[in-house]
């Protein structure tokens, strides 16, 4: 066992370290004051001394006046050994994720964005703040450049609800995705004026024009939406496809597309602007398509005479359809397109058994070859329709425009009370002389249409012409060709010119008589405001009106008031005992 260490020695060494006299073992010398960076110098001397330490249990001592404080070599020495060996301790973590699974690689949160970055020059500071961090609007970017997010932003824009399975996102402009062939193109945007597509023909035209599989299509839109377009522009497209028909090939097979329409006046409507279109394009290719219509109030002879040359598009009537196919007028073998428009009004009139016995003999007269589908078009989804779309329709797409989405046309809706017709003439004709025609006046029965008639003849100087069932076909096609043309300022109809007619420009719609049905109000009324032009819908109820339809009116008119100016009279409210919020009596 080694001997303990002299205290003399001890404290011999102890002075050597701590800076005491070096001369006389023991003697304390004169404190000298050290800087802050000596001070520190001498703090790293001191550890370095401890580490030279002998494993003995001798002190060791260092000689302090060999080391050079004004040399900072020694203290960058000591520094670097340390970083280098905080970095070696660092390495010893290593991560085996991969870089592309890390959530949050590239978020960049908006309060670590500078705020010189978000008020760029030449930008309003709300137009630069969304560039720089949501990215440029979806109008703004090429198609490649399009992400989820831009495209549901582009289906937020237009309304636009799909489901289905696989749905083609929506068409972003005319030309983009070269689903048109050039010449037709030409046809919509330079000689029909059409610049962009409706949102109807937006998601319409990219899922049922697709060679690959021509998928069934349902769509809900309301009225004046661009529907007929949004099939015309398809079965064009399909028909382009394929080299033009001889007429002796046309009479065999029967058309290309078959159309079916609820009423007389909506289906004349159609081929009317079908052959416009057609007409154009046929200018431009040489492409001979014939359009024809079936209607009733035409013999069957006439019907054979017009279809003696054959068709490629064929728009008719469910009944008088069955008549022609039943009479041997005309075979359906190569149909590609079958269009239902407007058919929950076709069920609404009767039609379904008609309508089911049309797809039944279509699907068994067809060529096998044939790779038919089925485009329908409805303003409201029923269960009838549902059903017949479960029957006849494959894996379709489900669109819905603006329906509930607060895309209201904009109208504005007035309700008065006038005790008897009289009463209501009255307020009719000082209200028809603030508006420009046309003017569109409904009634529910024939007999007060040729009265009211007589009375804007005896008491105005305003031209009326009538439209209701009872019209020949031939007067009313005249009824409907003065209107249009401006030759009369107004037509009075029953709810034969509620669905599908478009006639443009109409201002005011007055239900003289209050419609039976919810639904037929609104298509009434939907005669104005299209095209999103401004228009004004007057009704007047009387004392005799069924309470559960003047309840449903006072909840359409409260809810849909696009302009904030809709009008339900006080009167109207008493009388029927709407509107009125109930008050519990509380007793004390």
């Amino acid at each position: 066992m080694a001997r303990p260490i002299d205290v003399s020695q001890l404290i011999a060494g102890i002075n050597k370290k701590r800076g005491l006299d070096r001369g006389t073992p023991g003697k304390v010398s004169k404190p000298k004051f050290l800087s802050k960076n000596e001070r520190f110098k001498q703090e790293r001397l001191e550890e370095n001394e401890e580490d030279l330490k002998p494993a003995v249990g001798n002190i060791a001592t260092v000689d302090v006046e060999e080391v050079n404080f004004r040399d900072d070599s020694f203290l960058n020495e000591t520094n670097n050994k340390k970083k280098n060996s905080s970095k070696q301790n660092g390495s010893k973590f290593q991560f085996s994720w991969n870089e592309s699974e890390d959530t949050l690689t590239g978020y960049d949160p908006i309060v670590s964005t500078k705020a010189s970055d978000l008020l760029q020059k030449g930008k309003t500071p709300k137009d630069s703040a969304e560039s720089s961090y949501m990215g440029k609007h979806w109008t703004e970017k090429s198609l490649h450049e399009m992400n989820e997010r831009d495209w549901r932003i582009l289906k937020e824009d237009y309304a636009i609800v799909t489901k289905g399975g696989a749905v083609q996102n929506p068409l972003r402009n005319w030309e983009e995705l070269n689903i048109i062939p050039r010449d037709l193109l030409r046809v919509i945007t330079q000689q029909l004026q059409f610049p962009s597509p409706t949102p109807i023909q937006r998601i319409t035209i990219p899922n049922v024009c697709d060679a690959k599989q021509y998928r069934d299509f349902l769509g809900v839109a309301s009225t004046g939406s661009g529907k007929t377009l949004a099939f015309v522009i398809p079965i064009l497209i399909r028909m382009s496809r394929s080299p033009p028909r001889p007429p002796s090939l046309k009479i065999m097979d029967g058309p290309k597309a078959l159309i079916l329409a609820p009423t007389r006046e909506l289906v004349q409507q159609i081929q009317t602007e079908t052959q416009k279109v057609t007409k154009l394009w046929s200018k431009e290719n040489n492409y001979d398509c014939r359009v024809i219509s079936i209607v009733g109030g035409h013999s069957l002879e006439e019907i054979s005479f017009s279809l003696s040359e054959g068709c490629d598009i064929l728009v008719a009537t469910p009944g008088r359809l069955i008549d022609s196919l039943e009479n041997h007028l005309l075979v359906m073998k190569q149909v590609e397109t079958l269009v239902l428009d407007e058919a929950d009004k076709m069920i609404d009139l009767g039609f379904e058994d008609q309508v089911t016995n049309i797809l039944t003999k279509v699907d068994v007269n067809a060529d096998p070859a044939v790779n038919r589908q089925t485009l329908m078009f409805t303003a409201t989804m029923t269960p009838v329709i549902e059903k017949i779309a479960a029957g006849y329709m494959k894996k379709p797409v489900y669109a819905t425009i603006g329906v509930d989405t607060g895309s209201d046309p904009l109208i504005r809706q007035v309700v008065e009370y006038a005790d008897n017709d009289e009463d209501k003439f009255k307020k009719l004709k000082s209200a028809v002389i603030k508006y420009e025609p046309p003017i569109i006046i409904f009634i529910n029965y024939k007999q007060t249409a040729d009265w009211l008639a007589e009375k804007f003849q005896k008491e105005t100087n305003m031209k009326v012409t009538i439209l209701h069932g009872s019209k020949s076909q031939e007067q009313r096609e005249y009824s409907l060709q003065l209107f249009r043309t401006n030759k009369v300022q107004i037509m009075i109809a029953t709810n034969v010119a509620a669905r599908g007619l478009d006639i443009p420009n109409v201002s005011l719609v007055v239900n003289f008589q209050i419609s039976k049905k919810i639904d037929d109000y609104i298509h009434r009324i939907g005669r104005t405001g299209r095209a999103a032009k401004e228009g004004t819908a007057i009704s007047f109820v009387s004392g005799a009106e069924d309470e559960s339809l003047i309840r449903d009116l006072h909840k359409y008119v409260r809810k849909h008031d696009p302009l904030n100016s809709n009008i339900f009279s006080d009167v109207v409210k008493n009388k029927y005992n709407v509107g009125k919020q109930a008050v519990n009596e509380v007793i004390y």
